[in-house]
């Protein structure tokens, strides 16, 4: 017998008539045991390459062993080995939770002995016992959660998939299902977990391994440890007092680039500024979490040259600039120079031209000035860094330094360039994957 429950091999999926190529030519194993995490920005291919394993989409090309089942040849059996839990609610609101969980289990022709015996142990399982008998539109969204989680492992299957099962939720519930998940599978089922998610912390807390995808390809694969070893060096951020012309934070910056083993450096900390950058996504981008969408505009808003790119191809992104607070505009404005001002595209010129001018006086808040600095051998780096610093008369609050986040992690491999997915072939392939489970 395999120690392998799951095995991917040249998976590709390609969607209206050769059009899309979803998932491309991917491979993998998933242990026994084992909770797998897919990563990946929208678009990536996480939930079409789960919907193939679950037998919800066709396979276009290659081959996915399923507990010893061919999910193209034996999609039943398939089906009798996982349980599933979709990204969007899909519970009945108008039923009771046991009246849910019934219906479930008369679908997959467990007898009215077994089921209701079953139907009592998940409840408990979930913590939703004193819960049955309360109308579905009553629950929170985090007894949602859980009970679809129930109604998942209502036919004991050997796998559970959970595509974004913390989306939405404030953090001491989704605390609550991590805590489930990891009973499900260390406790007495062992069950084996492939969970997709947009959380980093989710995934550095529940899997043993995580896959990040990009463009329908594997770009990634293995323990959250070893993927940050392979992003060697540290991340040094560094808070300066109150600083009157933020150009001389621009100058610093081009000169601790020039430095030798920086990699990359811009304004702002992980908490600082982006905080302050307003967030009112399109329909498309709604599933990401807004903790990568900053980290990624954290990088942006300090290269100019990527700040012209992301206005001229993204509406979004020049909504953002308007709507920023007064402090920020500043900031921005304060990176173009004459030559780069000429690429800016109307009407965000005539903006930075006014607040170059000073013709714009808003009254600005203050913030914290902050740089972030990622570089090979951080200790040694440092003398280097604060050597610059002096040079350009600023002086230092605070320093932090520390190793790679898998946050870290995901933006070095997927890049940080906001993409936006289609919000309509998104809604037309949930509506497929849906409709295909209803039929089934």
């Amino acid at each position: 017998m395999s120690e392998n429950i799951i095995e991917v091999k040249d998976l590709t999926k390609i969607y209206d008539d050769g059009n899309v190529l979803a998932v491309d030519d991917i491979s993998f194993e998933i242990k026994k045991g084992e909770i797998f995490a897919l990563l990946g920005p929208n678009g990536a291919g996480k939930t079409t390459t789960i919907s193939m394993l679950a037998t919800l989409l066709e396979v276009t090309k290659g081959d996915a062993i399923v507990n010893g089942h061919d999910v193209k040849k034996v999609p039943d059996k398939v089906r009798r080995s996982i349980g599933i839990v979709f990204q969007e609610t899909a519970v009945d609101l108008e039923m009771k939770g046991w009246e849910n969980l019934e219906l479930h289990a008369i679908l997959y022709g467990m007898p009215k002995k077994k089921r209701r015996s079953k139907i009592q142990d998940v409840l408990k399982l979930v913590d939703l016992g004193d819960k049955a008998n309360t109308y579905v539109k009553n629950y929170s969204g985090g007894m949602k959660r859980r009970l679809e989680i129930a109604r998942g492992l209502i036919h004991e299957p050997m796998i559970l998939f959970l595509d974004e099962p913390t989306l939405g939720l404030d953090p001491q519930t989704r605390r609550k299902i991590w805590e489930k998940i990891k009973e499900l599978n260390k406790g007495d089922l062992k069950i084996t977990i492939l969970i997709t998610t947009h959380y980093m912390e989710e995934a550095d807390e529940l899997a043993d391994r995580i896959c990040i995808m990009d463009h329908g390809k594997i770009i990634a694969l293995d323990t959250s440890e070893n993927l940050k070893k392979k992003l060697s060096g540290e991340i040094i951020e560094i808070q300066f007092e109150q600083v009157d012309d933020v150009k001389r934070l621009q100058n610093l910056i081009l000169k601790v680039r020039e430095l030798r083993g920086i990699k990359n450096i811009s304004f702002g900390g992980r908490k600082e500024m982006s905080d302050k950058i307003p967030m009112q996504l399109p329909p498309g981008m709604k599933n990401i979490n807004p903790e990568i969408i900053r980290a990624k505009l954290r990088e942006i808003i300090s290269n100019p040259k990527k700040l012209i790119q992301a206005w001229n191809k993204y509406p979004m992104a020049s909504q953002m600039f308007f709507n920023a607070p007064p402090e920020i505009k500043k900031q921005i404005a304060s990176q173009f120079n004459e030559d780069l001002i000429k690429e800016v595209p109307e009407p965000i010129k005539s903006e930075i031209i006014k607040i170059q001018k000073g013709e714009i006086s808003e009254n600005t808040t203050d913030f914290k000035h902050l740089i972030s600095i990622s570089c090979d051998d951080g200790g040694k780096q440092l003398s280097s860094i604060i050597h610059t610093i002096n040079e350009h008369d600023l002086k230092i609050k605070t320093v932090h330094m520390h190793k790679p986040t898998l946050e870290d992690v995901f933006l070095f491999y997927t890049g940080d360039i906001i993409r936006e997915e289609s919000a309509n072939r998104v809604k037309n392939i949930k509506e497929m994957i849906q409709m295909k489970h209803m039929r089934k």
